[in-house]
């Protein structure tokens, strides 16, 4: 049996968390995804959400560094990535159905990377398919991200917060404003 195809990724066909789906700030969370999405880096080809950094981003953050389902630095999310889509396609072969497609996991990422580096995450995209959602946080940078997880040190270009709890509680952060 083929290993399943991931379909391709696309901010206008995303299925939000199902913890959100019948929230009655669905429709402001949609707006906000959509409202300001941007290439990731001069000529790319996938469109992303950006948003702003706020205190109840900066709470969502640590409550996923307490709960331990926050991943830090590009690299290490790609491998984590890897490793869960490789366990997923065993999933799929042994039982046979088709998974569906809904957002699990949020990378967010700073507004000081070098196109090299959005590039990877374009390609991390296009790869996971609809299950990742990345927003670029156009006024954070390097420095805000490696403060979330201070025993981290060094450079923090890219977050993730990989429970589905999580990402909804970090969507309504970001865009559920009142």
């Amino acid at each position: 049996m083929p290993a399943p195809t991931v379909p391709a990724w696309s901010l206008d066909a995303l299925k939000l968390p199902k913890a959100i789906e019948g929230d009655s700030l669905l429709g402001a969370i949609n707006a906000g995804l959509r409202a300001r999405a941007r290439p990731l880096w001069d000529g790319g080809a996938l469109s992303v959400p950006t948003a702003r950094w706020g205190p109840a981003l900066a709470s969502a953050l640590e409550r996923a560094q307490r709960e331990g389902s926050l991943v830090r630095g590009l690299e290490v999310i790609e491998k984590t990535l890897e490793r869960e889509a490789h366990g997923l396609s065993l999933v799929d072969q042994r039982s046979g159905a088709q998974r569906g497609s809904r957002v699990s996991r949020l990378i967010l990422v700073t507004n000081d990377g070098t196109p090299r580096f959005y590039r990877q995450v374009e390609r991390l995209l296009a790869v996971q398919g609809p299950r990742l959602l990345v927003i670029y946080m156009d006024d954070a940078d390097s420095t805000q991200f490696a403060a979330v997880i201070p025993q981290g040190g060094g450079v923090v270009r890219a977050l993730m917060l990989e429970h589905k709890e999580l990402v909804a509680g970090a969507l309504v952060a970001l865009y559920a404003k009142s």
